[in-house]
């Protein structure tokens, strides 16, 4: 079985959200303070009931705050967990858990928490319900919950700790698994006992020590109440040997050692952090693929938090590489990330987008949106690092080209600081052209829960050549107008528009005389704003000078305070800023 879908009710920054989830790998992204913590803690929380282990509970301080309403009545915390059947035998393994969901006999598992505060004599407590299946009472048998195992790598994890060769190290884990026979266990640690135990040099040396200690003891105790002590190697039983494991790196590779006696090795604290961290979760990794290999039935799960954390970008691509190839390793992998070059790199199915929006929380699986394969095979081929930027905005601008992604954020400040796009957390996507269809969909379900929640606005030309229709392309962006994405068009490009605009004009023919002096003569300005505009727009087209033009139009705007007052930015940006914005 595995876990398909994640329901969350009040807890911290969550009022109301639901996670459909994937059978290997989840990557829970978004901004900070978007939820991810919160849904990995929930799924501490449920997956550790009934263990002796748990290392995290609910707490008063954890029940939902809404920001918009002073007044609301605080809601129960809830926790519902929809599992998946894969075999039919599961249904008897975990009966406790099993809900007929349909009609035709379909079946699931479902494990239920619901936790409430109880008032008495000005007193508040923290009570709780758990129950299996559709009926609240159901009890869970521990034999049940036991079958749940899961290993939780927080953000801040110390690798070198964890990895220390003391009780209960994940190393020793490891090997815990590797060998589950009791009796082999006992075999192989008699094998080491009996090494020493039986070497002259050890027993002897454990002779005189020995007689040292009770020639001091035998002089410190009252008379006829003299202590001994008979001092012996450790027991030696199998788990305590695997716990003082220890792990170590070599430092010269084979190719350049004549003899392996030479080869020399690194502790861990001498290795850098990202190292340490990919040494670690390996460990895990081989721990918990051994635990489904032996318990077949478990539900085994990994919690990664910010696997980012400490590794740089080449390596957050090879650990992300690896990670979608277990998919069908057998247990579930949740990941929380805010890194663009993870996101870039992971499977596009694989990602679960969370946003916060005017104080509410709400998921979108990928899986689950309106993109249909060639978009979801166009976005992956070309969500870079940069585009995947989008995924942790509170809006997004979706332009043609480097033009408009240099120039809007200056124009967006002259607006006014309410309308500053960069301090409003929006991202511009310069999709290279007109593929807006594959990102448009991102926005524009009718549908609430199969698109992403912030505002999104196509910023493009209409291509007009004179007074006839909009172009072809044109007319396609903005039937893709509907949900919370609009569709602002220039008249014939955005140069054009940028040029009639107020008195830009001399602006931009300064600037452009500066570049091409010989072209900037041949425009005539006896005649019309729209014909110096076409005339500007067609040398400027011909000298293939339009990021030029714009990179240097920014440098002015932003340095030049005159000109910057001067400036008219054209109607159609400020309703696609406005929107993006403000939702104006």
């Amino acid at each position: 079985m595995y876990l398909k879908k994640l329901w969350v009710k009040n807890f911290r920054c969550i009022k109301d959200v639901t996670i459909d989830l994937n059978e290997g790998v989840n990557i829970l992204i978004g901004e900070n303070n978007s939820g991810k913590t919160a849904i990995l803690d929930a799924l501490r929380i449920s997956l550790s009931y009934g263990k002796q282990w748990r290392d995290i509970y609910v707490s008063l301080s954890d029940f939902h705050i809404d920001k918009n309403d002073p007044n609301a009545k605080i809601g129960d915390i809830e926790f519902h967990l929809y599992f998946e059947v894969q075999k039919e035998e599961e249904t008897g393994i975990y009966n406790d858990l099993l809900s007929v969901v349909d009609d035709k006999g379909k079946k699931e598992f479902q494990l239920h928490f619901r936790y409430f505060i109880e008032e008495r004599k000005g007193n508040r407590r923290l009570k709780y319900k758990v129950w299996g299946g559709d009926n609240e009472g159901q009890s869970v048998a521990p034999e049940v919950l036991d079958l749940i195992y899961f290993v939780h790598l927080d953000a801040l994890r110390d690798a070198v700790q964890h990895l220390r060769p003391i009780r209960g190290n994940r190393l020793g884990e490891l090997y815990a698994q590797l060998v589950m026979d009791d009796k082999k266990q006992d075999a192989l640690a008699k094998k080491v006992r009996s090494t020493l135990g039986e070497d002259k040099d050890w027993t002897e040396l454990i002779k005189q020590g020995k007689e040292k200690v009770n020639e001091h003891l035998n002089e410190t105790t009252i008379r006829g109440k003299e202590q001994t002590v008979e001092i012996d190697f450790l027991p030696f039983e199998f788990r305590r040997i695997v716990d003082n494991l220890r792990v170590q790196t070599p430092v010269y590779s084979d190719t350049i050692l004549e003899k392996k006696e030479s080869q020399k090795y690194f502790e861990l604290h001498q290795n850098g952090l990202g190292y340490n961290n990919l040494i670690y979760v390996a460990t895990v990794l081989g721990d918990l693929k051994r635990r489904k290999e032996v318990s077949g039935d478990a539900y085994v799960s990994l919690l990664i938090e910010e696997p980012e954390a400490h590794l740089h970008p080449q390596l957050q691509k090879i650990f992300f590489s690896y990670l979608n190839t277990l998919n069908k390793i057998g247990f579930q992998i949740f990941v929380t990330s805010h890194s663009p070059t993870i996101t870039a790199k992971a499977a596009l199915d694989s990602l679960i987008v969370l946003q916060e929006q005017n104080g509410k929380i709400t998921s979108l699986s990928m899986k689950k949106s309106d993109l249909g394969e060639p978009n979801k095979t166009y976005l992956g081929k070309f969500l870079d690092v940069t585009k995947s930027q989008l995924f942790f905005s509170n809006g997004v601008i979706l332009v043609e080209g480097i033009s408009e992604a240099l120039l809007l954020p200056v124009f967006s400040r002259i607006m006014g600081d309410k309308y500053d796009i960069e301090k409003k957390g929006v991202e511009i996507v310069n999709v290279n052209g007109v593929a807006f269809e594959h990102f448009g969909k991102l926005f524009n379900s009718d549908n609430n829960s199969n698109r992403l929640s912030c505002r999104c606005t196509i910023l493009t030309d209409d291509d007009r050549p004179g007074n006839e229709e909009i172009s072809s392309r044109a007319e396609k962006a903005k039937e893709l107008e509907k949900g919370l994405l609009r569709v602002s068009l220039a008249e014939k490009t955005f140069e054009y528009e940028l040029f009639k605009a107020g008195s830009n004009s001399k602006t931009l023919l300064e600037i452009f005389k500066s570049m091409h002096p010989i072209a900037a003569k041949k425009i005539n300005p006896c005649a019309s704003i729209e014909e110096q505009a076409d005339s500007f727009l067609e040398k400027l087209t011909a000298n293939k000078a339009k990021s030029e033009l714009s990179h240097n139009l920014a440098v002015k705007l932003a340095e030049d305070v005159e000109a910057r007052k001067n400036f008219t930015v054209p109607e159609y940006i400020k309703a696609a800023i406005k929107w993006v914005s403000m939702g104006e």
